[in-house]
Formats: C-alpha cells, structure tokens, sequence
C-alpha cells in the first residue's frame, strides 16, 4: 500500500468512496450524493488552501482518501489557526486493511509538519466503530451535541474528538 497525494484522476473514485458512506447516514450527514465535479472543487479549494488530500492506493487502485481542513473558519478566526478538522474515508472492500491507520499516520504528519496543535474528529455517535478507531489513536472525547444533525429520518447526535499532535 502506497499513500500519496491526490490527483485528478483519482477524483471519480474519490467520489465513490465518500458516497458509499452516505446511505448509512452516519459519516457525511448529507442524503445528496457527491459529484465528480463537486468533488474536484473541493480538492481544488484544499490544494489551494495548503490542506493535504492523500489517498492509499494498492496496485494503482485508490482504497482510501483522508485530509484535513479548517476548524471554524480560521481565515476570519485566527485564534483557530493551529487546529484542524480532519476526515478518512474508506471503500467498503478496503475495511480491516490498515488503510485508516496509514491515512491517519500521513495526514497527521502533514499536520505537524504545517505547524497545526490539534486535530478534531466530528463523528456521528451511531458510528461506534470510528469512535473507537479515533480513541485507540489517542483521540479523546471532549463533547457531545446531541440531536444537532438530521438525516433519513433520524437525529444525529455529533461526537467531538480531539487529538494533541
């Protein structure tokens, strides 16, 4: 397994990715699909903004995405300027492969290596399997908001993870 940074070609199968994890409703909090094109801006806007879009790639095939972006807007909250909030999807035939572990290795290497402190996890409190992921790398709960999301018919309730890089 390889993890690398994104190009353009891999956005299609980037698209796939996130939207194999909307109709569970527990990771994108969206009943919309994604887009190539709204998937190309978004990587666009990360490259342009200095935030990594990295994937694992076996044999040439893309299994997984992570970056990581702002927490609450630091371009007009400067306080949050050494915080980041961060995201690792992966194909559902890529689960139990270690590629999580190696996005999150990267991606937190990034971060320390851009001056960031802190990394946020937002992570639905249904999604019992990524809270423990994010645990057993060091992450530790700091909150919850209870029923602040809504979809496919069912209140979400946000779990806030923190991490000191």
């Amino acid at each position: 397994m390889k993890i690398r940074d994104a190009v353009d070609a891999d956005i299609p199968t980037i698209t796939d990715i996130f939207n194999q994890a909307i109709p569970s409703g527990d990771a994108e909090w969206t009943e919309v699909m994604h887009t190539v094109d709204g998937r190309t801006e978004w990587c666009r806007d990360r490259r342009a903004s200095g935030r990594p879009v990295i994937v694992a790639d076996v044999d040439g095939c893309v299994i997984g995405v992570a970056s990581y972006g702002d927490f609450r807007d630091s371009s007009r909250r400067e306080g949050f300027r050494f915080v980041c909030e961060h995201s690792v999807y992966l194909a559902d035939s890529a689960r139990g492969t270690g590629a999580a572990d190696a996005l999150m290795d990267e991606l937190c290497e990034r971060a320390r290596a851009n001056g960031l402190r802190r990394m946020i996890a937002t992570v639905d409190a249904f999604n019992e399997r990524s809270i423990a992921f994010h645990e057993r790398r060091g992450f530790v709960e700091v909150g919850r908001m209870p029923d602040i999301g809504f979809t496919f018919d069912t209140w979400r309730t946000m779990v806030l993870l923190q991490l000191d890089l």
